[in-house]
């Protein structure tokens, strides 16, 4: 059900993953510093339950894509993915309808490609936005700390903790060994994608978005950056999760499927 592929691009390859066939197709966005892998529950559930098709891209410098020597921008981000997006409607391995999901730093991209490209994309998904004003992004970027790898296995100990450890109720020890496998494998330039999120104008850029994106909210510290969000685009349909409390992409893939089969009408 799910095939690799790899698209060329100017500032590298990217690694994504495609999930069945259909005339509608969702774009994930993973959140940093995961990979695409993040929404295979997600996108073997939607495929199995609906008419819909999905692709999950590695951002560059994560997962299987390209690594990149330095930060890049949201906006870098952005245009590369439209080129993604553009390659492969060219070689006719994309057609019909497209929509973008972003989850986390995933979403200010998806923002970021709607307001540049509009019409290359037909419909738009925000689940939480990680809103953050000028001061609050000052402080932490001052904040960022670099993870490395050093000799110690405690350097990774957080990240176990974290990712399996303390993992939500429900989330088989498998499936959050993948997970913790993604972080490590991009630990030398997981701090990239926080680098370029607390750089994101998100209060400059959401009021520039066009369309009338799907705000999908949970119980998290992004709940009421998500609300925030809300308020600055033009307009949006807005839903909130029940009984969500963590690995959302896992537990509650039902309820994410539910509510965009509704919003794309299908």
């Amino acid at each position: 059900m799910r095939k690799n592929f790899y698209i060329e691009t100017k500032l590298g390859q990217v690694h994504g993953r495609r999930y069945g066939e259909s005339n509608q197709t969702i774009i994930c966005l993973h959140p940093m510093p995961y990979s695409g892998g993040y929404y295979d529950t997600f996108c073997t559930d939607l495929v199995s339950q609906t008419n819909i098709a999905a692709i999950a891209l590695d951002m560059l410098g994560y997962g299987q894509s390209s690594k990149i020597e330095e930060p890049i921008s949201i906006e870098d981000y952005a245009i590369n993915v439209i080129e993604v997006i553009k390659s492969l409607k060219a070689s006719k391995e994309l057609s019909g309808d497209i929509t973008l999901l972003g989850f986390h730093t995933g979403s200010a991209i998806a923002n970021e490609i709607a307001i540049h490209e509009p019409k290359l994309i037909d419909k738009l998904i925000f689940v939480t936005y990680p809103f953050f004003d000028a001061d609050k992004r000052s402080e932490l970027l001052a904040s960022q700390t670099k993870e490395s790898i050093d000799e110690s296995i405690d350097s990774l100990k957080g990240m176990w903790e974290f990712t399996i450890t303390n993992r939500s109720e429900g989330i088989s020890i498998e499936r959050a060994y993948e997970n913790f496998i993604d972080q490590v494998k991009n630990m030398p330039v997981s701090w990239y994608g926080f680098y370029s999120m607390f750089s994101y104008p998100s209060e400059e850029r959401l009021p520039m978005l066009k369309h009338e994106p799907l705000i999908i909210n949970d119980v998290s510290s992004l709940t009421e950056s998500t609300k925030i969000a809300m308020s600055l685009v033009e307009s949006s349909e807005y839903v909130e999760l029940k009984d969500a409390k963590g690995g959302i992409f896992e537990l509650n893939t039902d309820q994410i499927i539910g509510h965009v089969s509704r919003y794309l009408g299908v």
